[in-house]
């Protein structure tokens, strides 16, 4: 998944714990992992690759810029947008800290090919364990995640809708 969709889940997750910023930070985390099983589509990288026995050494190019640019820009999306949907006064900083669980797993992966030592070596092992091998194409891959984005965004509404009704009741 791309990292504004990881972002929006670990919000949304995180939205439901306003009082525990650990936990939301925790399980935006895991969240991660467990969306990245679903099969979906990645946006490709021409210079920084995190595959397994790739040892070429990243060098300051074109590309890297080009790399770390489409990166910042997917994050800061993924962070607005999960601000706009879920941050409210008593939530913000357990949303935001969901939202940045949930992509922190990416990152690191970056951090394990610069620094392939524990706990990153286990890390990115298990990353690359749960992590689905079937990718999807361009078109349906980027339609599959707007319509997740969708679905966890109506899921989350609704429970909270009903956990507002019933506290209201």
């Amino acid at each position: 998944m791309i990292l504004s969709t990881h972002a929006i889940v670990g919000a949304a997750i995180a939205s439901l714990m306003p009082d525990h910023p650990a936990l939301a930070f925790a399980s935006g985390m895991a969240s991660h992992f467990a969306i990245d099983a679903i099969p979906h589509w990645d946006y490709p990288l021409r210079a920084i690759s995190v595959k397994p026995n790739s040892r070429a050494a990243l060098t300051l190019s074109w590309f890297l810029c080009r790399d770390l640019g489409l990166i910042a820009l997917d994050a800061c999306i993924g962070l607005a947008i999960a601000l706009w949907l879920y941050a409210t006064p008593a939530a913000e900083f357990s949303v935001l800290l969901g939202a940045l669980g949930a992509m922190l797993p990416d990152p690191l992966q970056l951090a394990h090919r610069l620094y392939p030592r524990e706990p990153l070596r286990t890390l990115q092992r298990f990353h690359l364990w749960i992590h689905t091998k079937r990718r999807l194409t361009w078109p349906i891959g980027v339609s599959s995640q707007l319509s997740f984005i969708g679905l966890v965004v109506l899921v989350f509404a609704a429970m909270r809708a009903i956990g507002s009704t019933s506290a209201a009741g």
